[in-house]
């Protein structure tokens, strides 16, 4: 299934050319008109079991609107589930206090070796949210959307059964992105797969079987993926 997104790789390449070595805790710009007033949702955790968060923890990471940073060393954590930033300001603050990153496809995020892309919806598809962005390259790169969903109880049919408590079940889903502003997302089948890569799935799929690649593998894709850059 394709997803088509309007972004230009030069402005994912950004992610890379900046020096995000921080200084200071915070750079006092405008990213304060990136913060909503929007307060996180307070999970009970006694409720379910998993997260709804990537990693549980704030970590400290930088904002960036066109390569230059906003804010280094800012409080960032990804809810899955909503699909959205939460931001602390100061370390001090507890996380109930944290608010909502607004969604915009003008900032990126990165967290430690982690980078993440907003994609907005275009005129030919209604799809939006985080990517992480797992390989870069000029031509094709590899994107990673990780979803978080909530499965609510599950009550026993019978005395002898217990209940299945509710639960948070990670799905992720990786797609590609080519230079020419294509999002196309990968099925879970290898030959599905290899029709991914277009005119060229012939070659692809040779070079698989010489090489015996695993496709169901990230590191297999990427394998692939630097082959497909070649052709």
């Amino acid at each position: 299934m394709k997803k088509k997104f309007l972004i230009t790789t030069s402005i994912i390449a950004l992610l890379y050319s900046v020096n995000v070595n921080a200084q200071s805790e915070f750079n006092e710009t405008d990213i304060d008109s990136y913060i909503s007033q929007r307060s996180v949702e307070v999970y009970l955790e006694a409720d379910f079991t998993g997260t709804p968060y990537k990693d549980k923890m704030f970590k400290n990471g930088t904002i960036l609107k066109n390569g230059v940073p906003l804010a280094k060393n800012i409080g960032l954590r990804y809810n899955a589930s909503k699909d959205l930033f939460e931001v602390k300001k100061s370390s001090v603050l507890k996380d109930d206090q944290a608010k909502v990153l607004k969604s915009s496809s003008d900032l990126f995020i990165i967290i430690g070796n982690e980078n993440y892309v907003f994609l907005a919806p275009n005129e030919n598809n209604s799809t939006q949210g985080y990517f992480l962005i797992d390989y870069k390259s000029d031509k094709t790169s590899l994107f990673k959307k990780i979803k978080k969903e909530y499965i609510p109880e599950q009550k026993a049919y019978t005395s002898l059964a217990s209940n299945i408590a509710a639960n948070y079940k990670e799905k992720l889903s990786l797609y590609l992105y080519t230079n020419d502003g294509l999002l196309i997302e990968l099925p879970g089948s290898k030959s599905k797969r290899l029709k991914a890569f277009g005119d060229k799935s012939k070659d692809i799929k040779l070079f698989v079987k010489e090489k015996k690649i695993n496709l169901n593998k990230e590191a297999g894709l990427i394998e692939v993926i630097k082959y497909y850059d070649t052709l």
